[in-house]
C-alpha cells in the first residue's frame, strides 16, 4: 500500500513539475523576445487609464495557469511597465480566463458571465488605478 502510494506521488509529482518548467521556459522565452524600444513607445503615446485597460483585457484573454505569466511581467515591469498595469493584468487573468467564461456560459447561461466579466472589468479597473494613483 505504501509502495503505490510513493509511485503514484512521485509519478504525478514529476508530471506536474515538468508542465511547470515547460510552462516557465514558454514565459521566459517570450520575455526574451519582448522589446523594449516598444514597451517605451506605449507608454509614451498611451494614456494609464488605456494601458490599464489594455492590460486587463489581455488577462482576461490569457487561458493557462498564472505561474506562465509572472516570468513576462518581471520583464514588463524591468523595461519600466507600470505597476498599476501589471497588477490589472495579474487581476484581470484571476478573475475571468477564457475556459471559465465557457464553463459559467454552459451552466448559468450567457447572462451571468457577462454580468461578471463587467463587475470583473470594473474592479481591475479600480486595482490598477489605485496602484497607479499610490505610486507602488
Amino acid at each position: 500500500m505504501i509502495k503505490e502510494i510513493i509511485s503514484y506521488f512521485f509519478k504525478r509529482a514529476g508530471r506536474s513539475l515538468l508542465l511547470v518548467g515547460a510552462g516557465l521556459i514558454f514565459a521566459i522565452t517570450l520575455g526574451s523576445l519582448i522589446n523594449p524600444e516598444a514597451i517605451a513607445q506605449f507608454k509614451a503615446k498611451t494614456p494609464i487609464w488605456r494601458q490599464i485597460f489594455f492590460a486587463e483585457s489581455i488577462g482576461f484573454a490569457l487561458p493557462g495557469p498564472r505561474y506562465i505569466i509572472y516570468p513576462v511581467l518581471v520583464k514588463l515591469q524591468d523595461f519600466g511597465l507600470d505597476l498599476g498595469v501589471i497588477i490589472a493584468l495579474i487581476t484581470g487573468h484571476v478573475l475571468i480566463e477564457p475556459a471559465t467564461f465557457m464553463i459559467e456560459t454552459g451552466f448559468f447561461g450567457i447572462k451571468f458571465p457577462l454580468k461578471r466579466l463587467l463587475i470583473a472589468y470594473i474592479i481591475t479597473f479600480l486595482a490598477g488605478i489605485i496602484t497607479f494613483g499610490l505610486g507602488l
